[in-house]
């Protein structure tokens, strides 16, 4: 169970303002393991795991604290904040995001907006304090990343509805992201059609095949996507290419699109997520997704209902030292239910269920370091979000 409360005030005088949040949560039962995401881990940071403990943890923890300031088409934040601007730097989420300890600055010109941010620490929310940055080894100190990002979006002439997106940045003596998105939205009378490609490209500053050398080379993502809003229907295709190129065992082996490669230990401006479980991003893997949803409205007689289906299939994954090919399947299925008016307007209940299947018979976390045997996994989430 989580709860939390935000406020998010004015501009004093049309040019300052704070914003603040905070959450706790409670376990109402466990019987696994403490690493489940929406309560907090029993320890400090994701260098420092301690699994000799059983149970996570209960408490509250402050994830949004910044003083805020706009002047003409310029804004800015300090604290503890979320990227709000083009660039690469994304962050984690439970039920609330993850938080960066730093500075945003950005400017809005018609179409075009320009960001950059500077951060020396970062907090899952999985965790409740915020920690400074460390490579793989978990010692070696990583003191700041940044930032860079620009998006022009052409709202008239034969351009209209397309958007432009290129970000870099880095982590000290560590490693480098950028990414290109391009997205293109037209209306198909009242139906709505969206497609993109983005390339996301890593490299990293270490050769030396210690565990702090991340890829041999380059390492890159495509992702391809498709959206088709059709009255009460939505359907996506997806499709993503990565290759995280090993030459050593030590290397990742897969694409984790952050300037701070350890889970939790940063994120990034990442778009894919097929909510299956896998994160689909073994080098040389392929990946498909293809999904629907629809409003029940029609069929109920009310409205807010809606249920889906989703199937994602990767192959031909590769692994350092390893011949078998990574192969591994997902079905997904939806309900859930918004409430469209009155006082409750917004609550909602989801149910999700992931069937997932690895044909690699390889265990879990072998060979392919973010890859584990078959599972099932069902989710039920309820949310009451109000404002006063």
């Amino acid at each position: 169970m989580q709860a939390g409360a935000d406020f998010i005030s004015g501009f004093a005088g049309g040019f300052l303002g704070v914003d603040l949040g905070a959450f706790g949560t409670y376990d109402l039962y466990n019987h696994a393991s403490p690493d489940h995401e929406m309560s907090f881990f029993p320890w400090r940071d994701p260098w420092h795991a301690d699994w000799s403990k059983k149970d996570p943890e209960n408490g509250a923890s402050l994830y949004k604290a910044h003083l805020k300031a706009k002047a003409g088409p310029a804004w800015a934040k300090a604290g503890y904040f979320q990227p709000s601007g083009p660039g690469v730097l994304g962050v984690n989420w439970s039920l609330y995001p993850g938080t960066y300890q730093g500075v945003e600055v950005g400017a809005d010109f018609g179409g075009l907006s320009l960001a950059g941010a500077w951060a020396d620490g970062y907090k899952a929310p999985w965790y409740k304090d915020v920690f400074n940055f460390r490579q793989n080894d978990g010692t070696t100190h990583v003191a700041w990343l940044w930032s860079l990002g620009a998006r022009y979006t052409f709202s008239s002439g034969p351009l209209s509805g397309l958007s432009l997106e290129t970000a870099y940045g880095e982590s000290e003596r560590y490693l480098k992201n950028a990414h290109i998105k391009t997205k293109y939205v037209t209306k198909l009378d009242e139906d709505t059609l969206t497609l993109g490609y983005t390339l996301y490209i890593m490299d990293d500053s270490d050769d030396s095949g210690s565990v702090n050398d991340n890829f041999s080379g380059m390492a890159f993502q495509h992702f391809l996507h498709a959206k088709y809003e059709y009255k009460l229907w939505t359907f996506r295709l997806e499709f993503t290419y990565t290759q995280a190129p090993q030459d050593s065992a030590n290397q990742m082996g897969y694409f984790a699109y952050r300037l701070i490669s350890a889970y939790g230990g940063a994120n990034g401006a990442y778009e894919p997520w097929w909510d299956s479980r896998s994160d689909w991003d073994h080098n040389e893997e392929k990946a498909i997704y293809a999904g629907f949803s629809r409003k029940l409205d029609d069929l109920l007689g009310v409205k807010g209902f809606s249920a889906g289906m989703g199937y994602s299939h990767g192959w031909d994954g590769k692994a350092y030292g390893y011949s078998q090919r990574l192969n591994e399947k997902a079905l997904t299925l939806d309900l859930g239910y918004t409430v469209p008016e009155g006082r409750l307007k917004g609550s909602s209940i989801k149910a999700h269920y992931t069937e997932y299947r690895n044909a690699t018979s390889l265990p879990s976390w072998t060979g392919y370091k973010n890859a584990f045997q078959d599972e099932r996994d069902f989710k039920l989430i309820v949310s009451f979000p109000f404002s006063l």
